[in-house]
């Protein structure tokens, strides 16, 4: 049942390094854009460094949360560009990540990139944070920015967008499709942990490039028939050691695929970061964006990373995004 609870529940665990942690209940009158009704109707966000400091919202991948830059207690997933005289100085910015639908034991399954920036929208709406400097999005969270800037353009001065296009591209929505059956697969035959296992092995060969492989890894066989290749052994420790359940994969699957917005209606200020070796987001993805923003500037860069450049590439990376939220706009 939804919560009828009108006041949000705003939770402060530390100030020791000025981070500060809230659980936004959303509004009763928040309905998913398939119809569902969220049954755990709340978004979590945590803000680093002071308040009064031009806000920036940083989001990353499906496997990204609101843990942005190193805290008393928790490591960062993209410490080294949100940081103290980082490329988003925590000195100069107050930053904002925030964790993505659906959140643990959610029965809703259907949700868009749109539904993800609506919350937060209204999470910002009770925090009562109306202006947003800029918006950092990379990967899925560069989708849910572009969903976030067509929304609300007149919210957000400029916006950055790294390895995130309009819409998803055929090729990247036909391997995550197989993913999806090989997790229902295994969900049929009690064993969901496995298939979630396997289909990130899958994942994680599309963020990277055969030449990073090739570089990395030998093909020389190891033992008898059926035995592991090295590769393989780095393939399927990743996916033993990846934590998420059947059904939220499930779910950022699904609306890594669904994504579709109207690009050309975001009139931001944007800076768009495209990578030469992305195989789920291909150059031509970028420059069709690129070509529909009203107001926007393309920086392509080479990687052997792939997709998971934005990972990988911070010092080609970071200063590109520093010039851009620190620059003027006339």
């Amino acid at each position: 049942m939804q919560s009828k609870q009108k006041n949000p529940q705003q939770v402060v665990t530390t100030k020791r390094n000025k981070t500060r942690e809230y659980t936004i209940l959303l509004p009763p009158s928040f309905v998913l854009a398939a119809g569902e009704v969220l049954q755990q109707s709340y978004i979590k966000l945590r803000q680093y460094g002071d308040p009064a400091n031009p806000a920036v919202i940083v989001s990353g991948g499906v496997s990204a949360s609101r843990a942005v830059a190193d805290s008393a207690d928790e490591t960062g997933w993209w410490r080294q560009i949100v940081a103290k005289n980082g490329a988003i100085d925590l000195n100069r910015f107050c930053v904002i990540g925030f964790d993505f639908l659906p959140n643990p034991q959610e029965t809703a399954r259907t949700i868009s990139t749109h539904d993800q920036a609506r919350a937060l929208l209204c999470a910002l709406d009770i925090l009562k944070i109306t202006n947003i400097h800029a918006f950092v999005g990379a990967s899925y969270g560069g989708m849910v920015a572009l969903a976030f800037a067509s929304l609300a353009p007149k919210r957000i001065s400029r916006l950055c967008v790294l390895s995130a296009a309009d819409r998803a591209h055929p090729a990247a929505t036909a391997l995550r499709g197989v993913q999806r059956r090989i997790i229902a697969f295994a969900q049929d035959h009690d064993a969901a942990g496995e298939g979630v296992a396997l289909a990130r092995q899958l994942a994680m060969f599309s963020y990277r490039t055969p030449e990073e492989f090739a570089e990395r890894f030998g093909a020389r066989p190891e033992g008898m028939a059926g035995a592991p290749f090295d590769v393989c052994k780095y393939l399927i420790a990743r996916g033993d050691a990846y934590e998420m359940s059947a059904a939220r994969y499930l779910a950022l699957s699904d609306s890594l695929d669904r994504h579709n917005i109207d690009a050309s209606c975001i009139h931001t200020n944007s800076l768009l970061i495209a990578i030469n070796s992305d195989f789920l987001v291909p150059l031509e993805s970028m420059r069709r964006l690129y070509r529909i923003l009203p107001q926007a500037k393309l920086i392509e860069l080479t990687s052997l990373y792939g997709h998971d450049a934005f990972l990988k590439e911070q010092t080609s990376i970071g200063p590109q995004i520093k010039q851009f939220i620190e620059r003027q706009i006339r």
